[in-house]
């Protein structure tokens, strides 16, 4: 068991500060465990620091103890943090969202993405050293998608925007991109989901900065940044606002949704020809 360090890692603070809660509630694993929800070896993890502290079991420790929303701050910050693995706290945040608002420059949103289409994806960064595991990867972008798509109550209000380029570049080959751009044409034909492209004659604009989303979750606004070698969440409400108004300015230069499908159908029938 390593030794947990507060100074270096939130995660770890998060991870002692469970402990204490638990020490000073006089209650074994067992029966903490029983009253936020899970079982003792879940809670023996965290506080090991083998597991995060996840967002749900935070809130649940919140509520039930009047911690003020202390354990659910820590793991926001947490995630917040270019340090380790931020996908459990983005997967977090996508699972809870009423709302979520997408910009991609170059490929299709991972929530929206197919298998092939997603695997193609992951193999390039494989190629590049980014990552060993190909079908372990994918297979965490699937279950974010159904954790998204599939969850109780239906899916949030989901608006992506996507570049024209989007459409055009050749993921995977031709099949694979018919194959993805019949699926983004389906999901954009879905209640409370709307997909637009930006042209190619917008031209430059401040969107070629980089992907980014908007996760709408328990009455505010959380943003998500990707980069070349990093991705990180976004807490603080000066920042998160410049991202929302990235969302309104690129949104600004997007087509109407019909007209969307319509190059959507276009580029799909395109790359049909080259199959």
């Amino acid at each position: 068991m390593r030794e947990l360090d507060p100074a270096r890692s939130l995660w770890d603070l998060a991870a002692l500060e469970v402990s204490r809660q638990r020490y000073w509630a006089s209650l074994t694993i067992t029966a903490f465990a029983e009253l936020i929800g899970c079982d003792r070896s879940t809670v023996s993890r965290i506080e090991s620091g083998g597991l995060r502290l996840s967002l749900q079991i935070a809130a649940a420790i919140d509520e039930t103890f009047a911690a003020r929303g202390l354990f659910t701050c820590l793991v926001g910050h947490a995630s917040a943090r270019r340090e380790g693995n931020w996908m459990p706290g983005l997967a977090d945040y996508e699972k809870r969202a009423s709302r979520i608002r997408m910009w991609e420059p170059t490929l299709v949103p991972g929530l929206m993405q197919t298998p092939a289409y997603g695997r193609a994806v992951l193999e390039a960064a494989e190629k590049a050293g980014l990552l060993t595991d190909v079908e372990g990867e994918l297979e965490l972008r699937m279950a974010r998608q159904r954790a998204v798509w599939e969850r109780e109550g239906g899916a949030p209000r989901m608006s992506a925007v996507v570049s024209w380029a989007v459409l055009e570049l050749p993921v995977g080959g031709p099949g694979v991109m018919h194959d993805q751009l019949a699926h983004l044409l389906a999901l954009s034909e879905r209640p409370r989901v709307s997909v637009r492209v930006v042209p190619k004659s917008a031209g430059a604009h401040t969107g070629h900065d980089g992907p980014h989303k908007l996760l709408s979750v328990g009455g505010r606004d959380v943003a998500f940044s990707d980069g070349a070698d990093w991705g990180g969440l976004v807490l603080d409400l000066e920042r998160v606002e410049r991202f929302a108004l990235r969302c309104e300015q690129i949104g600004d230069l997007a087509a109407p949704v019909d007209r969307s499908r319509e190059m959507i159908t276009r580029a799909m029938e395109s790359h049909a020809e080259l199959a």
